[in-house]
C-alpha cells in the first residue's frame, strides 16, 4: 500500500479582543469623518451658486432670476470707466462688484456707484425687490466699486448698501477711515516705540 499524504489544515487565526475593539473604534471614527467630508465637498462645489429664493419659504418673492443678473451685468459693464463686473446672489443678497480703471478719480467713482445703483433698480425696482414688509423678507443690495485691490496706498473703494429694512441706500468710502484722528491715536497706542523714535529724530534735527 502506498502511503497517503495527509494534509493538515492550518488553524484559522482569531482576532484578539484588543484588535476587535481597535477596528470597531476606527469604524466609529470613520463614519462622521466621511459625513463631514461629504458636506465639505458639497459646499465647495456649490460655492457661489445663486440662491433664487427657494431657501426662505414665503420670502424673496418675486425671486431674482439668472436673466435679471445677466441684464444687470450687461448694463453696468456698459458704463464709462468700468473694466470688469461681477454679479452674484449669495444667501438673499444681490452683490455687484465693479472694477474700474486704476486712474479713475474719487469723485468719478462715487458718481459711478450711484449710477450703477440706478441701473440695478431699473431692472429690479427697489420697492419690489429690496424692501421688506411685515410679512415678507426681501433681498439686500451691495454695490462695491474699487480701482485696484492690489495697491493699498492708492486704493479707492466705495460701497453702496441697501438692506431690505433700510428706507434709502447708504454710500461709504470704505478705503478711508471715518475718524482719521482715532485711527492715528490707536496706531500710536499700539506702537509707542515708533512714536519715541520719531520724537528722538525730531530732537536730533
Amino acid at each position: 500500500m502506498s502511503e497517503k499524504q495527509v494534509k493538515t489544515k492550518k488553524p484559522k487565526k482569531k482576532l484578539s479582543k484588543s484588535a476587535i475593539v481597535l477596528i470597531s473604534g476606527l469604524v466609529i471614527i470613520a463614519i462622521p469623518c466621511l459625513i463631514l467630508g461629504g458636506i465639505l465637498i458639497y459646499s465647495a462645489i456649490n460655492t457661489g451658486t445663486p440662491i433664487l429664493g427657494e431657501r426662505f419659504a414665503g420670502d424673496l418673492d418675486p425671486a431674482i432670476t439668472d436673466e435679471n443678473l445677466a441684464t444687470i451685468k450687461a448694463n453696468v459693464e456698459a458704463l464709462e470707466g468700468v473694466e470688469a463686473v461681477e454679479v452674484m446672489l449669495p444667501t438673499g443678497q444681490l452683490r455687484v462688484n465693479i472694477d474700474t480703471a486704476d486712474d479713475m478719480s474719487k469723485e468719478d467713482m462715487k458718481a459711478l456707484v450711484e449710477t450703477a445703483y440706478e441701473k440695478v433698480i431699473e431692472t429690479l425696482p427697489v420697492d419690489t425687490y429690496f424692501t421688506s414688509s411685515e410679512s415678507r423678507r426681501m433681498y439686500d443690495l451691495s454695490i462695491n466699486v474699487y480701482n485696484s485691490l492690489d495697491d493699498d496706498e492708492n486704493l479707492i473703494y466705495y460701497e453702496l448698501t441697501k438692506n431690505a429694512m433700510m428706507e434709502k441706500p447708504s454710500t461709504q468710502l470704505v478705503s478711508e477711515p471715518l475718524d482719521p484722528e482715532l485711527v492715528d491715536a490707536l496706531n500710536e497706542a499700539q506702537n509707542p516705540q515708533s512714536e519715541e523714535k520719531s520724537d528722538a529724530q525730531n530732537e536730533s534735527e
